[in-house]
């Protein structure tokens, strides 16, 4: 809800109030019934109100995940962004689409720096590069698939908006 709802329908009130304030005070319970279509009033800002209610849910329901939400096939994948667009995917939420990943430790040692705890809330993650290469001779078409979703749809848009952000400086 904006600012300018609040004052809308706090003026509604306020009026609807002294209509009907005035109408029961003048007329009794007909000035209420006559008064009535002055609750009309309210109508705007209460379905400015109402409408606003299912983004504002919404937004109260994913808010730990502050643009870190992404579904890959309907599951959930958690990916930090850091400031320099690199990405990295949770392994426990990697490890939910593809069960043969290998334990943390052992991507860790297979590809290190590129395999640590990292991001808030703090999680065993992998840079997409890296997750390509421990899946390398993965013949699961599933990995395959799940890489080129993570390129596609996080890992390339992120560089993109890095670079729009680097020209505009």
């Amino acid at each position: 809800m904006s600012s300018r709802d609040a004052v809308d329908l706090a003026f509604a009130a306020a009026v609807s109030a002294a209509v009907l304030y005035g109408g029961w005070h003048w007329f009794g319970p007909f000035g209420l019934v006559f008064g009535m279509p002055v609750l009309a009033l309210f109508s705007i800002p209460l379905l400015n109100l109402t409408s606003a209610f299912p983004r504002f849910a919404g937004r109260l329901a994913l808010r730990r995940y502050a643009g870190r939400y992404y579904a890959f096939r309907g599951r959930q994948v958690d990916i930090d962004i850091d400031a320099d667009a690199q990405c990295w995917v949770s392994t426990a939420d990697a490890r939910k689409i593809l069960p043969s990943l290998p334990a943390d430790a052992v991507m860790a040692r297979l590809q290190p720096g590129l395999v640590r705890v990292t991001g808030d809330p703090s999680k065993w993650r992998i840079t997409p590069a890296a997750l390509a290469a421990v899946l390398a001779r993965s013949t699961d078409p599933e990995a395959n698939r799940f890489l080129r979703w993570l390129e596609g749809e996080v890992a390339s848009p992120a560089r993109k908006r890095r670079e729009r952000r680097m020209k505009l400086q």
